[in-house]
């Protein structure tokens, strides 16, 4: 055995090498492509074409059931069980002092408050990571609830005026801040895939949002959370996601929920989204 030892030493260090490579030519690519399309709106606006996205989720319109509403107040979600670190305690007060708008915390102890009848959450939710865990809420509660949600980090300004401006706007579904940095987009294969790339000027953050409810866009997100949950809800049975998911085996990756629905969405309703720096977050220390 020991004989073997430098032989999987080796085989470690190639293994860790090649992911430093990949992860670098990654980040060489995103950063290539923030720089490259960052005006592409300016050159060329986007046009959604259905049949270039026929054989994806987006070739299906769901249909909303229920009266949409834009309620005057901010969700936060915090799904575990433990304490909030000193970072996010005081991230959470500089929400409630600064945000504008009345602050509803959803934890474990009261989210029955918040469940709908007829539509409670997935048997699979329960197996999910705690992070993944908030954005299958955050996207049930803006369907079924509205107004606004923010991650437990710290606004850089009232988000007061910024509801105000998108309550008299009817055509408005969602508002947040612009996404300044394609490697914040959720990543997809295809022509899917690269549309996203090309437009990532056009997604909005999802640290920070606000929303109508039930709209065809929330709608279609939940609808597919719904459908990749029920596809993978056995083997979530047998690999829950604990905190981070870091499990290899976890078979929900880190923007299945949000990413990976919410951008391929904007593209499609791209019209009813609008943009707002004043509701960005400081993304620096906040855990």
């Amino acid at each position: 055995m020991a004989l073997l030892d430098p032989v999987r030493r080796a085989k470690h260090l190639v293994f860790v090498a090649g992911k430093r490579s990949r992860r670098r030519l990654k980040t060489t690519k995103f950063a290539l492509a923030t720089r490259v399309f960052r005006d592409a709106e300016k050159v060329r606006p986007y046009v959604y074409r259905p049949a270039r996205h026929a054989g994806t989720f987006l070739a299906d319109d769901v249909t909303p059931i229920g009266q949409s509403a834009f309620p005057e107040r901010v969700f936060v979600v915090w799904t575990g069980d433990n304490e909030m670190s000193p970072n996010r305690r005081r991230n959470l007060e500089a929400v409630e002092r600064r945000i504008g708008l009345p602050v509803e915390l959803v934890t474990p102890a009261d989210l029955d408050r918040w469940l709908v009848p007829g539509h409670p959450l997935p048997p699979a939710y329960e197996h999910l990571s705690l992070i993944h865990r908030s954005d299958y809420l955050r996207g049930y509660l803006m369907h079924h609830h509205g107004g606004a949600y923010v991650d437990v980090k710290e606004p850089l300004g009232s988000w007061r005026p910024s509801h105000e401006q998108m309550a008299v706007d009817p055509d408005a579904w969602v508002t947040s801040y612009r996404t300044s940095d394609a490697n914040w987009i959720g990543k997809l294969r295809g022509p899917l895939g690269r549309d996203i790339l090309v437009r990532y000027r056009l997604m909005f953050g999802k640290s920070g949002f606000m929303m109508r409810s039930h709209t065809p866009l929330t709608a279609a997100w939940m609808a597919r959370m719904d459908q990749l949950l029920s596809e993978r809800e056995d083997e979530l049975a047998r690999h829950p996601g604990g905190v981070f998911g870091d499990d290899h085996r976890y078979p929900v990756s880190w923007t299945d929920l949000l990413g990976r629905v919410l951008d391929p969405l904007t593209l499609k309703h791209h019209e009813h989204v609008r943009y707002d720096d004043r509701m960005l977050l400081r993304f620096e220390d906040y855990r």
